[in-house]
Protein backbone atom coordinates (compact mmCIF):
# COMPACT_ATOMS: atom_id res chain seq x y z
CA UNK A 1 0.00 0.00 0.00
CA UNK A 2 1.35 3.43 -0.90
CA UNK A 3 1.29 6.48 1.35
CA UNK A 4 -2.16 7.49 0.11
CA UNK A 5 -4.48 4.45 0.05
CA UNK A 6 -6.86 4.29 -2.91
CA UNK A 7 -10.51 3.59 -2.09
CA UNK A 8 -13.48 3.05 -4.37
CA UNK A 9 -16.82 3.87 -2.75
CA UNK A 10 -19.83 2.19 -4.36
CA UNK A 11 -23.33 3.26 -3.35
CA UNK A 12 -26.43 4.16 -5.34
CA UNK A 13 -27.22 7.00 -2.91
CA UNK A 14 -25.38 10.17 -3.86
CA UNK A 15 -25.58 11.62 -0.35
CA UNK A 16 -23.79 8.57 1.10
CA UNK A 17 -21.10 8.75 -1.59
CA UNK A 18 -20.59 12.44 -0.84
CA UNK A 19 -20.41 11.97 2.93
CA UNK A 20 -17.95 9.08 2.64
CA UNK A 21 -15.87 10.91 0.03
CA UNK A 22 -15.42 13.81 2.43
CA UNK A 23 -14.54 11.54 5.37
CA UNK A 24 -12.00 9.45 3.47
CA UNK A 25 -10.45 12.46 1.73
CA UNK A 26 -9.93 14.12 5.12
CA UNK A 27 -8.37 10.85 6.37
CA UNK A 28 -5.79 10.96 3.57
CA UNK A 29 -7.30 8.53 1.06
CA UNK A 30 -7.43 8.98 -2.71
CA UNK A 31 -11.18 8.53 -3.34
CA UNK A 32 -13.15 7.47 -6.41
CA UNK A 33 -16.86 6.71 -6.44
CA UNK A 34 -19.35 4.66 -8.43
CA UNK A 35 -23.15 4.67 -8.30
CA UNK A 36 -23.60 1.10 -9.60
CA UNK A 37 -21.60 -2.12 -9.66
CA UNK A 38 -20.94 -2.02 -13.42
CA UNK A 39 -19.24 1.37 -13.03
CA UNK A 40 -17.22 -0.01 -10.10
CA UNK A 41 -16.14 -2.99 -12.20
CA UNK A 42 -14.97 -0.69 -15.00
CA UNK A 43 -13.02 1.46 -12.54
CA UNK A 44 -11.39 -1.60 -10.92
CA UNK A 45 -10.29 -2.77 -14.37
CA UNK A 46 -8.84 0.64 -15.25
CA UNK A 47 -7.36 1.92 -11.98
CA UNK A 48 -5.46 0.49 -9.01
CA UNK A 49 -7.39 0.35 -5.73
CA UNK A 50 -6.43 -0.90 -2.30
CA UNK A 51 -10.00 -1.33 -1.10
CA UNK A 52 -13.64 -1.13 -2.20
CA UNK A 53 -16.33 0.05 0.21
CA UNK A 54 -19.69 -1.02 -1.23
CA UNK A 55 -23.32 -0.98 -0.26
CA UNK A 56 -24.97 -4.41 -0.34
CA UNK A 57 -28.38 -3.44 -1.72
CA UNK A 58 -27.98 -1.75 -5.11
CA UNK A 59 -29.64 -1.92 -8.53
CA UNK A 60 -28.11 -4.14 -11.25
CA UNK A 61 -25.87 -6.22 -8.98
CA UNK A 62 -25.69 -6.46 -5.20
CA UNK A 63 -22.59 -5.90 -3.11
CA UNK A 64 -22.04 -9.63 -2.55
CA UNK A 65 -21.82 -10.25 -6.30
CA UNK A 66 -19.50 -7.29 -6.71
CA UNK A 67 -17.29 -8.55 -3.87
CA UNK A 68 -17.03 -11.99 -5.53
CA UNK A 69 -16.16 -10.37 -8.86
CA UNK A 70 -13.43 -8.28 -7.18
CA UNK A 71 -12.03 -11.27 -5.25
CA UNK A 72 -11.77 -13.37 -8.41
CA UNK A 73 -10.35 -10.72 -10.75
CA UNK A 74 -8.48 -8.38 -8.40
CA UNK A 75 -7.51 -10.50 -5.36
CA UNK A 76 -5.25 -7.78 -3.96
CA UNK A 77 -8.24 -5.43 -3.46
CA UNK A 78 -9.89 -5.66 -0.03
CA UNK A 79 -13.67 -5.29 0.28
CA UNK A 80 -15.93 -3.84 2.98
CA UNK A 81 -19.69 -4.19 2.57
CA UNK A 82 -22.16 -1.73 4.10
CA UNK A 83 -25.58 -3.07 5.11
CA UNK A 84 -28.51 -1.78 7.13
CA UNK A 85 -29.75 -5.30 7.89
CA UNK A 86 -28.40 -8.83 7.96
CA UNK A 87 -28.40 -9.43 4.23
CA UNK A 88 -26.64 -12.77 4.22
CA UNK A 89 -23.16 -11.39 4.87
CA UNK A 90 -22.46 -14.09 7.44
CA UNK A 91 -23.37 -16.91 5.03
CA UNK A 92 -21.44 -15.37 2.15
CA UNK A 93 -18.52 -17.45 0.81
CA UNK A 94 -16.41 -14.31 1.25
CA UNK A 95 -17.12 -14.13 5.00
CA UNK A 96 -13.43 -14.45 5.86
CA UNK A 97 -12.32 -12.18 3.04
CA UNK A 98 -14.47 -9.06 3.30
CA UNK A 99 -15.72 -7.12 6.29
CA UNK A 100 -19.19 -5.87 7.17
CA UNK A 101 -19.90 -2.28 8.19
CA UNK A 102 -23.39 -2.21 9.74
CA UNK A 103 -25.61 0.79 8.97
CA UNK A 104 -26.18 3.27 10.41
CA UNK A 105 -22.60 4.29 11.06
CA UNK A 106 -20.61 7.46 11.63
CA UNK A 107 -18.10 8.42 8.94
CA UNK A 108 -15.29 7.96 11.47
CA UNK A 109 -16.44 4.36 12.00
CA UNK A 110 -16.26 3.72 8.26
CA UNK A 111 -12.70 5.07 8.19
CA UNK A 112 -11.74 2.84 11.14
CA UNK A 113 -13.23 -0.31 9.60
CA UNK A 114 -11.50 0.34 6.27
CA UNK A 115 -8.17 0.95 8.03
CA UNK A 116 -8.58 -2.39 9.85
CA UNK A 117 -9.44 -4.17 6.60
CA UNK A 118 -6.31 -2.77 4.94
CA UNK A 119 -4.16 -3.89 7.88
CA UNK A 120 -5.41 -7.51 7.83
CA UNK A 121 -4.63 -9.86 4.94
CA UNK A 122 -7.65 -11.58 3.36
CA UNK A 123 -8.36 -15.01 4.86
CA UNK A 124 -9.83 -16.80 1.83
CA UNK A 125 -7.69 -17.39 -1.26
CA UNK A 126 -9.49 -16.24 -4.40
CA UNK A 127 -9.15 -19.66 -6.06
CA UNK A 128 -11.73 -21.06 -3.61
CA UNK A 129 -14.44 -18.58 -4.52
CA UNK A 130 -17.43 -19.59 -6.67
CA UNK A 131 -20.38 -17.99 -8.44
CA UNK A 132 -18.46 -15.03 -9.79
CA UNK A 133 -20.16 -12.76 -12.28
CA UNK A 134 -18.47 -12.58 -15.66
Amino acid sequence: MNSQPRILIVDDEGAIRGLLTAAFSMAGYHVRTAAVASEAMRLCADEPFDIVLSDVVMPEMDGHELARWIANRHPHIRTVLMSGFDSGCHECPLAGRCMLLPKPFRPSEAVSVVARALADPPATPPSTLRNSTA
